[in-house]
């Protein structure tokens, strides 16, 4: 009986006399050069993955073939062809997709155990990191069985979820940021000038913590209507966190909502000085991840720690439960189910298990009625 045909896989070729170690791909008895030597295994490993992502989309493979014979490298260039078109984040999911080939890249569905899983979640040494790219890795595998391209199911095994960071600021706090950022000044051979280097910074923390919007819909927001980003209907004031047609997922809801009057008025008056988007610098919008961050450091110093641009929308769901907002009214202003906002806020609320602390206080917690 003939042996089935392995799949693609990498070997690290012995180095010789006359030449050095370097990685080979092979494939059905032949020898592929990677270009890649000894110490360069990952780009090898993206080699590997070209290579079987070429041979996949230039030929049917064989379906409802079994795990051991079906390369993982292949799976995910088929999840990928499938994605590249549709993918909310494509750059984020092409990098997850290459981590995963560099531990992944020569091993077969047949390798996918609880122990490889943990494995790869040690080496890559980033819970949260390596949790997303094996769920990746995970609908990569579904993806295939549902296509028949193996007859054989694979479990993918997460690490535990990370506990998410929760910390938000104080009026008191925010109000130092925004001061600080809207007064900075630049500087030209050491002396300060005019130049108002961070206001794009005050911007975005007001817009942040005023909408409780993700960090990408505030800094993308466009004051006229622009294919492929938010839309601040001034006149109307109304906040269109998702462009026309744009497919958002379940989990990152961007509903429209009615701009708070103060903000309104905020963002009026920036744009009658000229800016055509919420976030500007050099008259372009602008990521302010860097920018933030160095400034959070300056001002805040030892307090900084775990203040990142999401801290500004904890900050708004925090305050809105403060306030006594309304549940329903809050979930869907920030684009969250009412049950995360009443898991991850709710302690918060004035009213929040308020009917047994009365139980206690009045007395009436175990008494017979």
């Amino acid at each position: 009986m003939s042996r089935s045909r392995k799949p693609a896989r990498l070997w690290l070729r012995p180095a010789s006399k006359d030449r050095a170690a370097v990685w080979i791909i092979l494939d059905g008895g032949k020898h592929i050069g990677t270009g890649c030597a000894q110490l360069d295994r990952e780009g090898a490993e993206r080699a590997l993955g070209e290579h079987i992502a070429k041979q996949f989309l230039a030929e049917p493979a064989k379906r409802h073939r079994a795990a051991s014979q079906v390369s993982i490298a292949e799976v995910l260039a088929h999840y990928l062809s499938l994605k590249k078109d549709t993918a909310t984040r494509p750059k984020e999911l092409a990098a997850r997709a290459e981590n995963l080939m560099s531990y992944w890249g020569d091993k077969t569905l047949d390798d996918i155990t609880s122990g490889t899983c943990a494995e790869y979640v040690r080496q890559r040494g980033n819970q949260n990191g390596s949790r997303r790219e094996l769920e990746d890795l995970r609908a990569a595998c579904r993806q295939a069985i549902a296509d028949k391209v193996t007859r054989e199911a694979v479990t993918v095994t997460l690490p535990p979820k990370a506990k998410g960071r929760v910390k938000h600021l104080d009026r008191a706090t925010l109000a130092k940021l925004i001061w600080a950022a809207y007064r900075k000044r630049g500087k030209f051979r050491g002396a300060p000038n005019k130049r108002k280097p961070t206001v794009h910074i005050a911007r975005f923390t007001l817009a942040a913590v005023y909408t409780g919007s993700r960090s990408s819909r505030v800094w993308q927001a466009s004051f006229a209507k622009e294919v492929g980003r938010p839309y601040i209907d001034l006149e109307a004031g109304v906040f269109y966190r998702a462009w026309e047609g744009e497919v958002v997922a379940g989990n990152k809801r961007a509903p429209p909502i009615r701009l708070p009057t103060r903000l309104l008025a905020h963002m009026r008056r920036w744009h009658r000085l000229g800016a055509k988007y919420v976030v500007e610098y050099n008259s372009k919008a602008a990521d302010p991840k860097r920018a933030f961050r160095n400034l959070v450091d300056e001002v805040l110093g030892e307090d900084a720690e775990g203040v990142v641009r999401h801290t500004l929308r904890h900050t708004a769901a925090t305050w809105l439960m403060q306030a006594a907002a309304d549940k329903w009214e809050a979930s869907g202003y920030l684009g969250m189910t009412l049950e995360t906002l009443e898991k991850t806020y709710g302690h918060h609320h004035p009213d929040h298990q308020a009917g047994v602390g009365e139980a206690f206080t009045t007395g009436r917690a175990g008494r017979m009625r």
